[in-house]
């Protein structure tokens, strides 16, 4: 009984195979029309450090002030931020934009606004600290180097010069991210033609095999 309805099904759908066709073409037609019309959209990223070279503020509270901003809320464009798995003081911004040049433009904004912009009264309490520190330092090394006679540990001053290397790096280019290698997707995000003529085909197959059915069953009914 079950294999005489499926041949039954069977026989009907291949009498209505032009229509199941016709209907495929047609949704598969617009699916490539669709992606064909839908502007390109290119994908930019970067991964940034919040130590720059000096860490001001600490991923949570950086994430939490970007997404407030009022300027970042009205940018023309998709932008994410989050954070690198296991790494704390590690994130990754992307951006989307019309062509690989935009999408890039659009990322070295998103970094403008935040190391220009948002965190401006940050980076001046920052720079203010910094500097304190710095005379500290520059002391401390003295003290050191004057007290040739007395023994001290090496790694001392060693970390002292390092951190004032660090800081006078960051005073000079203050900065609450530091973005590495900024990376322009080559192929567009979207469209994918591939992608929507598949959905077209197939989408087109159950409505082709739907109305098929449909069609067999309003002439059995009348036949009745």
């Amino acid at each position: 009984m079950m294999k005489l309805t499926f041949l039954n099904y069977s026989r009907k759908l291949y009498n209505e195979k032009w229509l199941i066709l016709g209907i495929t073409a047609i949704t598969t037609l617009i699916a490539i029309l669709v992606s064909l019309l839908i502007p390109k959209t290119y994908k930019s990223e970067v991964m940034f450090d919040l130590n720059a070279p000096i860490q001001i503020i600490n991923y949570s509270e950086f994430s939490d002030v970007f997404k407030s901003y009022e300027k970042y809320r009205k940018l023309p464009f998709n932008t994410k931020i989050s954070q690198i798995k296991n790494s704390p003081n590690m994130g990754k911004i992307e951006v989307e934009g019309s062509s690989q040049e935009d999408a890039k433009r659009n990322i070295e904004l998103v970094i403008n606004i935040i190391n220009k912009e948002i965190f401006t009264e940050k980076i001046k309490e920052a720079n203010e600290r910094l500097k304190r520190r710095l005379t500290y330092i520059n002391k401390a090394i003295k003290d050191l180097n004057t007290r040739s006679n007395i023994i001290y540990d090496p790694s001392k001053l060693t970390d002292l010069m390092t951190e004032k290397e660090n800081i006078e790096k960051w005073l000079q280019n203050p900065q609450v991210i530091r973005p590495l290698d900024i990376i322009a997707s080559s192929e567009p995000l979207k469209p994918k033609p591939l992608l929507y003529t598949a959905i077209g085909f197939t989408i087109g197959i159950f409505i082709g095999v739907f109305v098929a059915l449909l069609k067999g069953a309003i002439k059995s009914r009348k036949i009745q």
